[in-house]
């Protein structure tokens, strides 16, 4: 998953003049790496042919070093988004309209610093969600409304700190709710209670967000959580998983059958095999990272709508395509070079025996061979550039003994003229001249976050705040995102008990509201989990979670 991520630079941007029609743009390619970027109408225009790079195959030289020679003088997009108006500070987003800084996903419309989403309107900071409005700083709610720091919570309204609450209006504080209304850390108000405990809790200021979101933490713990955020699911292991058959060790999944090692693969992916960010469709495909629509591809990055394709970066509506980039509607292609039917079938066996006589080696020493993914060092991008480092944050050290590339920050221009433990207590004591100020984030780089040291509030941002009466953030948006992301669990798995003894938890924590299949006695259920044992949440499997909820 590390080395396919490492083609996913989401965030890292930069000012860059495309080098077609010359006019600047945003790029997320680095300028000093050399590669040749078109602005995205360039790129989707005829003005250029992906088959003028091409070359003949050469027998002496390893496959890899060729493919990367030819990904360095193929033109690349600047950004991946399609069908974006009024969204030039998104990528690898589809269908936006009014957002800025949203990636991943598709239609968003009025969206601020938002990733991984499906169909937002309105939301500021939130990630992993669907169907979803007036939002705010949280992760993987569905069908939501005016929810402002949840997680894990569907069909919800004006509330929040939520976790894992379904069809609930008016909450706080609150875990494992259903139908509920005016409670506050699980405890049942009237209208008018809740409204005067509400003001007391001064949500509006950014010390009483603080206050109630370490006791809404704390509050949460008290009860228990089931083994993983998995429904309807048959034969399948991982988390936030929902009507799925026979996927193993697999995240983020949604209607998915027997896939293996994923990441990221919403609606019908079929028969796949360490795969990110695939699916509608796609079938019979190992070691890609991005893509729909595709059967029969192997080892590649943004394969669209293709079959029958290897080692391809980029290519889309084609088949029968080994190590090309930037092909659209081609077939029969080597190297960017055009076949026959007849040469392609005779080249490409003649190939893969030479990948595998004349392996390439990394200079830390791994050896690549064909059945293997690209190596890092054909990659356009560092470690710390892409979303590698989201999901598994390491050091710069760790980043080159590993073999991996790191960009050093660059040096700041800017002059911060307010600090974040300067800012305003509450948005009604911000003035508009806010969004004249460069505001310094309060991690001020020291975290391993991608930190920009500091940020702006932008028009449509202050706008949302004043709205819902939300105060101002204190970190610039890469460090919130990582925030939230620190709140999902792992991408890893391990094999546990589920912690019911009977009428208690196994070690008397929580006292069950209600009988379960197995009495007094301890449930005998094991599943595979992302909790690990160090961790202080009370875990329960499927049927025991579900006699709790009511």
């Amino acid at each position: 998953m590390i080395r396919r991520q490492l083609f996913r630079n989401e965030r890292s941007l930069y000012k860059a003049t495309c080098a077609l029609c010359r006019k600047q743009i945003i790029s997320m390619y680095a300028p000093e790496n050399g590669y040749t970027v078109y602005c995205v109408d360039c790129y989707a225009s005829d003005k250029w042919n992906p088959l003028a790079y091409g070359k003949a195959y050469d027998f002496s030289q390893p496959f890899f070093e060729q493919l990367g020679d030819l990904f360095r003088t193929v033109p690349r997009r600047a950004l991946y988004q399609d069908f974006a108006t009024n969204s030039e500070y998104a990528n690898y987003a589809v269908n936006m309209k009014n957002s800025y800084f949203t990636f991943g996903g598709h239609h968003y419309e009025d969206c601020r610093y938002c990733a991984q989403n499906f169909y937002l309107t309105n939301c500021s900071d939130v990630d992993f969600s669907m169907r979803t409005e007036f939002c705010y700083e949280s992760v993987h709610l569905r069908r939501c409304s005016k929810v402002f720091y949840g997680m894990y919570s569907e069909y919800c309204t004006d509330s929040w700190f939520l976790f894992g609450c379904r069809n609930c209006h008016d909450c706080i504080g609150s875990t494992n709710l259903r139908n509920a209304a005016y409670c506050i850390f699980n405890v049942q108000y009237s209208k008018e209670d809740y409204e005067k405990k509400k003001q007391e809790l001064k949500l509006d200021t950014w010390q009483g967000i603080q206050v109630v979101e370490k006791e809404a933490k704390k509050q949460s713990l008290n009860f228990p959580r089931k083994y993983a955020w998995v429904r309807n699911i048959v034969n399948s292991t991982g988390d936030d998983l929902e009507q799925t058959k026979d996927c193993i060790h697999c995240f983020s999944a949604t209607e998915d059958e027997n896939c293996r090692y994923s990441f990221f693969v919403p609606t019908g992916a079929k028969d796949t095999y360490d795969v990110d960010h695939v699916g509608m469709g796609t079938q019979n495909t190992y070691e890609l990272h991005s893509g729909f629509g595709n059967n029969m591809v192997a080892f590649g990055n943004r394969i669209y709508d293709s079959h029958h394709v290897y080692y391809s970066d980029d290519c889309y509506n084609s088949a029968y395509i080994f190590g090309s980039a930037g092909l659209r509607k081609k077939e029969y292609c080597i190297l960017n070079k055009q076949y026959s039917k007849e040469e392609y079938e005779k080249l490409v066996p003649q190939i893969i025996e030479h990948m595998q006589a004349e392996s390439h080696k990394e200079p830390n020493g791994t050896v690549y061979v064909y059945g293997e993914y690209f190596p890092p060092s054909i990659m356009p991008f560092a470690y710390n550039e892409c979303v590698t480092q989201e999901y598994f944050p390491i050091t710069k050290e760790q980043a080159h003994k590993q073999g991996f590339r790191w960009r050093d920050v660059s040096e700041r221009s800017y002059a911060i003229g307010l600090s974040a433990a300067n800012l305003p207590e509450s948005i009604h004591e911000a003035k508009d001249d806010i969004l004249e100020k460069i505001i310094g984030c309060a991690h001020a780089g020291i975290c391993n976050h991608q930190c920009s040291t500091a940020f702006r509030i932008i028009p449509a941002e202050l706008q949302f705040l004043r709205q819902f009466n939300l105060p101002l953030p204190r970190l610039c948006p890469n460090c919130r995102h990582l925030e939230r992301l620190a709140q999902r669990n792992t991408l890893t798995l391990i094999s546990r008990n589920c912690e019911c003894g009977g009428t208690a938890t196994k070690k008397g924590a929580y006292k069950n509201a209600s009988s379960h299949f197995h009495g007094e006695k301890a449930c005998p259920n094991q599943f595979q989990t992302p909790f690990s044992l160090e961790r202080p949440e009370i875990l329960y499997c499927e049927s025991c979670y579900q006699s709790e909820i009511v």
